[in-house]
């Protein structure tokens, strides 16, 4: 069987068959350049998406002017549901890693679809929380004190998501030392230092954690 759009949105995909099917000629398949600005923070929020092939990375823009990376997101991952549910600017800024294909619904087109499914709501309310307990993370882990702790709890949140043995780093190390607050050498630095303490094994962009139980440093 032919896999349609929606087969791994982690909102559509949950639906009935009558919703999907409602879903899938709304979609529009977008593709983008490397390092494309696909929407901008305090931009009108435009609609949904959902990345086919490729990563993007969200980010917001500190009231100092600074840069925040909130996550790099992959394959199967979606990222403009707030607008769904009314939210008129964007909250953050949303940016192609690498060259990437992108499922668009039109944030009116999908309204529609919500207001005659009122059972679709609760996955997008779901993908939203999923997003604030990731955004908590995020601004959690950069208020750790030091470079390893930081790069720790990363590992074990990342084999936690991923739940397998090996675990990737979910972007290039420069973008996830930047969503650390970490310089890129601080960060090779730190992974080489765990390595060297025996609590991790690395392979290039793989990490093994030698000790799951291992939770604080």
């Amino acid at each position: 069987m032919k896999q349609r759009p929606t087969d791994n949105c982690p909102i559509c995909s949950t639906q009935e068959e009558k919703i999907t099917e409602k879903i899938i000629p709304l979609i529009q398949r977008k593709k983008y350049p490397k390092n494309t600005l696909i929407f901008e923070q305090e931009g009108s929020s435009q609609g949904f998406y959902l990345i086919h092939k490729g990563t993007v990375r969200i980010s917001k823009i500190s009231p100092a002017g600074k840069e925040m990376l909130i996550e790099i997101l992959g394959p199967g991952k979606t990222f403009g549901e707030a607008g769904l549910l009314g939210q008129e600017k964007n909250a953050d800024s949303a940016a192609t890693s690498e060259e990437s294909e992108i499922y668009y619904i039109p944030k009116q087109d999908f309204q529609q679809i919500l207001a005659q499914n009122p059972e679709l709501y609760q996955s997008v309310v779901q993908s939203l929380i999923r997003w604030m307990d990731k955004l908590h993370l995020v601004i959690e882990n950069i208020s750790l004190s030091s470079a390893k702790d930081r790069v720790w709890s990363y590992l074990c949140r990342l084999q936690q998501e991923q739940n397998r043995p090996l675990i990737h780093l979910n972007g290039k190390k420069h973008e996830v030392a930047m969503m650390l607050g970490l310089r890129p050498e601080t960060f090779s630095r730190t992974l080489s230092d765990l390595e060297a303490e025996g609590l991790i094994k690395m392979n290039h962009k793989q990490i093994q954690i030698v000790n799951r139980d291992q939770n604080t440093i």
